[in-house]
């Protein structure tokens, strides 16, 4: 296996102003010790006590050639992350990922999400593979496999639609496919890095007070335990709900904040 910087993390964030969701987070892995490396279009959008914590460069120093379409920027952002794990390698974490405790030491990390056990899109299985914290070395053959995959254009890659999740759909079969299935071995458990469901996103942010004896889609809202390591905040999922009511994190009641201990 390659060597790489484990104590070194990447993430991205573009075209948006941060919230104190990402602030949260980003205090997390700097209070850990990480080396952390922030990619940015507009670094004056950074306030500046990161810009002294973080390394905080420009994303198109990266990938010369690689424009990200604001249209679909959530679908441009996957691919730019796997190709930036397939040429470097390393650690990328989510900027709305918040980290209680060092991540382990494996040479790779896959994160998960619970799957729905009730509803339109229940799943027998009771993980889904996601993009929240990845780790692989550089010149994996699957992260090769995932970035040969996505980078296609296809019809359903470019449909006019806030939630469409083609390109994750892609990586997630391709996983999930004969030649790579081996690698759901190496899946982190749903509760490791995404204890509270994402469809219990509004909950999250916007209820002062959430009811621990009910269940959404035949999930409860807190899976945290001992060996939870982080949590995924789906900010973008929360911003979706929420968008006709508010816009800006800064102002919310966060049940997170108070009731889990961020």
């Amino acid at each position: 296996m390659i060597k790489f910087n484990k104590n070194e993390l990447f993430s991205l964030w573009i075209v948006n102003d941060p919230t104190i969701i990402n602030f949260k987070c980003w205090d997390s892995w700097i209070k850990l010790g990480y080396h952390v490396n922030l990619y940015v279009d507009k670094p004056q959008n950074i306030p500046q006590k990161y810009h002294s914590q973080m390394n905080i460069k420009l994303v198109n120093t990266v990938f010369s050639d690689f424009e990200f379409n604001t249209t679909h920027l959530l679908q441009s952002a996957d691919v730019w992350r796997f190709k930036y794990l397939l040429k470097f390698g390393g650690t990328w974490l989510d900027s709305d990922m918040f980290l209680y405790k060092r991540l382990p030491h494996d040479d790779i990390i896959i994160s998960s999400e619970h799957t729905l056990k009730s509803g339109a899109f229940k799943s027998k299985t009771h993980l889904k593979p996601n993009i929240g914290v990845l780790r692989f070395p550089p010149n994996n053959v699957f992260v090769k496999a995932v970035v040969a995959k996505i980078e296609l254009n296809t019809v359903e890659d470019v449909k006019d639609s806030k939630n469409n999740t083609s390109k994750m759909l892609k990586y997630i079969k391709l996983m999930n496919s004969k030649k790579w299935c081996h690698y759901l071995d190496l899946v982190s458990e749903p509760h490791i890095y995404c204890p509270v469901p994402w469809a219990w996103a509004k909950e999250l942010f916007w209820s002062k007070t959430v009811a621990v004896d009910k269940t959404k889609y035949g999930l409860n809202f807190n899976y945290k335990n001992d060996e939870t390591i982080g949590v995924h905040l789906w900010e973008n999922i929360a911003k979706q709900k929420q968008e006709k009511i508010k816009k800006d994190f800064d102002s919310v009641e966060n049940t997170f904040f108070t009731t889990l201990g961020v």
